[in-house]
C-alpha cells in the first residue's frame, strides 16, 4: 500500500513529505521501505510544495 510519509527535520524545523512504498525483503526476511521525496509541507497552508526533481518526474509520467 503506497502512501505519504510526513518527516520534520528537527534542526530546521521543515516537514518533508515522502512517497513511501513498503516492500518484503526476502533476503532479512522483514518489511521494508522504499521512501522518495516529494517536497516540502507550506507550514501556513499545509500544501505539499514539490521539489523540482519531482515534478519532472510527474510532467515524464504525464507524457508516457
Amino acid at each position: 500500500m503506497v502512501g505519504i510519509i510526513y518527516q520534520k527535520n528537527k534542526k530546521s524545523g521543515i516537514t518533508y513529505a515522502y512517497h513511501n512504498e513498503p516492500y518484503w525483503d526476502k533476503e532479512k526476511k522483514q518489511s521494508r521501505a522504499k521512501r522518495t521525496l516529494i517536497g516540502k509541507v507550506d507550514p501556513e497552508t499545509d500544501d505539499i510544495i514539490p521539489t523540482r526533481a519531482y515534478q519532472k518526474t510527474q510532467m515524464f509520467h504525464l507524457h508516457h
